[in-house]
């Protein structure tokens, strides 16, 4: 068996437990569609509490997850993969346009966030990351992508949370600019 074929399988048996069980199936579409949008006002949030590095989270996570949106942006130039609903008669719950399946938009944007709130030690860590692991693998359950596509969105954006935090935030450039008044916080304002 090759190792699309087994992505296939593990697609085929999570599809058919859809519809078996309709609570599981209403949270599954509720994370497929719209928790992404509580990530994005959480990083709102961040920024508009002001508190000691809030803002420089808030940052850091929309530089992530913007650099590794567009590196998925770039890999669909040269990879393009049908989604499950287009090569195969599946249960789908939610609608999707048929552009390429490969990798995940949403895991990779919501592993980014999480990874970096991870990274930072954010108070709700825990909490932002279990979300991002169910929207991922939401998005596998309501029929709009294979478990390969999330595995591949989940590890760009886990990687480039790790770049982005170690290493780009402490080049120069960046780390001069973290460093100016509108990303310190009230908590260090007060302080000056």
């Amino acid at each position: 068996m090759s190792f699309m074929e087994a992505d296939y399988e593990w697609f085929k048996f999570i599809n058919s437990k859809v519809q078996q069980y309709p609570l599981l199936d209403n949270i599954m579409i509720f994370f497929a569609e719209y928790v992404q949008y509580a990530f994005v006002l959480l990083i709102l949030m961040l920024w508009l509490l002001n508190k000691s590095n809030f803002r420089v989270i808030a940052f850091q996570a929309m530089f992530s997850f913007t650099l590794a949106y567009s590196i998925n942006r770039t890999i669909e130039l040269f990879i393009y993969r049908e989604r499950p609903f287009i090569s195969h008669e599946i249960i789908q719950l939610v609608e999707h346009s048929a552009n390429s399946s490969f990798p995940s938009d949403h895991a990779t944007s919501a592993i980014a966030i999480a990874v970096t709130l991870w990274l930072s030690s954010h108070h709700f860590k825990y909490t932002w990351f279990i979300l991002a692991i169910v929207v991922a693998f939401s998005r596998i359950w309501v029929g709009v992508h294979y478990p390969l596509d999330v595995v591949a969105g989940i590890l760009n954006g886990v990687i480039i949370a790790l770049f982005t935090h170690y290493l780009l935030f402490k080049v120069k450039p960046i780390s001069l600019l973290i460093e100016r008044p509108i990303f310190q916080g009230q908590g260090r304002m007060k302080d000056c």
